[in-house]
């Protein structure tokens, strides 16, 4: 069934994130800043635990797609880090598509879950690998 909402577009029915989980724990410590980003952000939310913080897709991508990074409990949008780690805006538009392409190609293939934050319910990609590629993008990135 999934398969079939996916490619009509329907919503994927996926499993509750159950709290025994680690990345339950691990969300569990950046709960107050993703709280505060549902609050303010109306489009879907995707987060992406990572080795060192919390990578959110916003909306979805081609479309309509935004990014933050969530580090230290603070959440930066990805114009806030460029503008932190001196990326120029061309390179910035690259890391937006290299972060698109990679969401497009790896997102459905990892474990996925729901949780609620902010009476809002959220989609968690459960995937060590695919949190240290988005980390690594970003790092990438930002040191070039």
């Amino acid at each position: 069934m999934g398969f079939f909402n996916r490619l009509f577009g329907g919503q994927e029915e996926l499993p509750e994130l159950d709290a025994a989980n680690p990345v339950a724990r691990r969300l569990e410590e950046v709960k107050p800043a993703l709280e505060d980003l549902a609050k303010r952000v109306r489009d879907p939310l995707e987060v992406v635990p990572c080795p060192h913080g919390t990578f959110v897709f916003i909306g979805k991508p081609r479309k309509r797609f935004g990014a933050a990074w969530v580090e230290g409990g603070k959440v930066k949008n990805l114009r806030q880090f460029a503008e932190e780690h001196h990326i120029p805006s061309d390179r910035l538009g690259s890391l937006v598509e290299a972060l698109q392409k990679l969401y497009e190609h790896e997102a459905m293939k990892v474990p996925r879950y729901v949780t609620r934050v902010a009476e809002r319910t959220v989609v968690v990609d459960a995937s060590e690998e695919l949190g240290r590629k988005v980390e690594q993008m970003l790092q990438q990135t930002a040191t070039h």
